[in-house]
């Protein structure tokens, strides 16, 4: 299986949308009613509260094995317009060939780009220790205790400022979800960032989803991301992990540091939107 071949893509993408389901159905066990994820076309639709933005609100996996159905896309787009939302979608390249005629046949516009990082993980694969000072704690009873409030934290500083009440939700999603694994960095007894991992069956075997990871502001540059990188995929291949994945923004530092451990750039996904009328 090559790393930008459509079989491991359909995987990737499958993770994706699995991912992005869970995290609905966690956002309706913390009380978001109703908050739905809707099959469409090989992919899934999140909506969810408004106030979350696309990071709830949007379309994975569209077209993956399944052409693009304009009817079922039209319906998509009127219950995201009922709460004023445009319609986002993240396409993978090797989505069926119907999908880009739809969308434009639909009035949709890129807007942004995202990339999938893999990485195989192999029995005989060494994993870097943390840095000097730097202690990764995965005792899930130790990391939850104050999980929500160390991501938050982590988050409050970005390129891209997100609302208090995503990063809050997406913090206690995170703990909701049993298939996640928790981990926090430390130095001098105080955590510095946090990190989690889903564990997701695919048709490529089980698949680490490496996400939420954030450092505090005042330990940014000091390793932590790397370390919560190393200290991930340990756990993943002990869990019997053959993939690892990771969405980022082209040139982020995510991406950067996905890179140095290993992570290789399987695609690009163009996001396409249209506006409710």
């Amino acid at each position: 299986m090559i790393l930008t071949g459509p079989e491991l893509a359909r995987a990737l993408e499958q993770a994706e949308a699995t991912h992005l389901s869970r995290q609905v159905a966690a956002c309706r066990q913390l009380g978001h009613k109703d908050a739905r994820a809707i099959a469409i076309s090989g992919g899934v639709a999140a909506l969810t509260d408004p106030a979350f933005g696309r990071k709830l609100n949007h379309v994975t996996g569209l077209g993956m094995g399944a052409p693009l159905d304009s009817g079922e896309l039209a319906l998509l787009e009127a219950a995201y317009a009922v709460h004023g939302l445009e319609t986002q979608v993240d396409v993978c390249p090797h989505a069926d060939s119907s999908t880009l005629a739809v969308l434009a046949e639909r009035g949709y516009a890129a807007n942004a780009f995202s990339n999938t990082y893999v990485r195989r993980l192999a029995p005989a694969d060494a994993y870097a220790a943390a840095g000097s000072g730097i202690e990764v704690i995965a005792d899930r009873v130790l990391v939850e205790a104050t999980f929500a409030g160390d991501s938050v934290a982590g988050f409050s500083v970005q390129a891209v400022s997100r609302p208090v009440i995503l990063l809050e939700t997406l913090a206690r999603i995170a703990l909701q979800r049993s298939d996640t694994l928790l981990f926090a960095a430390a130095i001098d007894g105080k955590v510095a960032g946090t990190a989690g991992m889903s564990l997701i069956e695919t048709s490529a075997g089980l698949l680490a989803h490496l996400y939420i990871a954030s450092t505090l502001p005042a330990y940014r540059g000091r390793g932590i991301q790397l370390a919560l990188l190393h200290a991930r995929l340990a756990a993943a291949r002990s869990a019997g992990c053959t993939l690892a994945s990771v969405t980022a923004r082209p040139a982020n530092t995510s991406a950067r540091n996905t890179e140095r451990v290993g992570f290789s750039l399987a695609y690009t996904k163009t996001t396409f939107a249209k506006r409710p009328a």
